[in-house]
Parts: structure tokens; C-alpha cells; sequence
């Protein structure tokens, strides 16, 4: 079973860019809003170590381009919950995001 994202989970693009996750408050793990994939897509990524070089096609990730692969049973206000089996990608050069859920109370199929 996948671990479900919190709104401390670890969201980074492969050159050590970080996403901060908004949660929703209606469910918690130990006092921790869990994500939704909306609490994710569109995010600023900060931290991206990607030079931007037009000579090389190189770009550095600004923001999440798409998330994709919630929880299908595990619910918050209608929608699935975000899991560390999620996929995502920016709109950098290297763009996959990978996801760690930083907890291990609470998983979702």
C-alpha cells in the first residue's frame, strides 16, 4: 500500500528543488493536513540547482506542471489524497517529481 502525502512530505524535482505541499485540515496524521493533488499542482519549486541555459536547452524547474495518481478510495472533500506512488512532473528540463510521505501511519490503494 502507498503512504499518503501530509503537507510535511518531501516533494522535489531530481536537482534538489523542493515543493511545499498545502494540505487539507479536514483530515490529519498526528495534527497534519494530508494533500490533495491540488495541493500540489501549480506550486512554485524553490531550490532547483538546474542552470537555465539557452545554449543547451537547459531549465531550471520554476513550477509543477501536473500531478497525477491519487488515492481512488481515500477521500478529502471528493477527491483522492496524493500517495508517494504519485507522478508528477515541472516544467524544467528534468522534470519527474518524487515524492516521500515522511510518515508511515496512513496509506490508501
Amino acid at each position: 500500500m502507498a503512504k499518503v502525502l501530509i503537507s510535511s512530505s518531501t516533494v522535489s524535482c531530481p536537482a534538489q528543488g523542493k515543493v511545499t505541499p498545502t494540505g487539507r485540515p479536514r483530515l490529519t496524521v498526528d495534527g497534519v493536513p494530508v494533500v490533495r493533488l491540488d495541493g500540489i499542482s501549480g506550486k512554485t519549486v524553490s531550490g532547483c540547482t538546474t542552470p537555465t541555459d539557452p545554449n543547451t536547452s537547459s531549465v531550471q524547474c520554476q513550477t509543477v506542471a501536473s500531478v497525477g495518481n491519487a488515492a481512488g478510495k481515500l477521500t478529502v472533500d471528493g477527491a483522492g489524497v496524493a500517495l508517494d506512488t504519485s507522478t508528477g512532473s515541472t516544467n524544467g528540463s528534468q522534470p519527474t517529481l518524487s515524492f516521500t510521505a515522511g510518515q508511515n501511519k496512513l496509506t490508501a490503494v
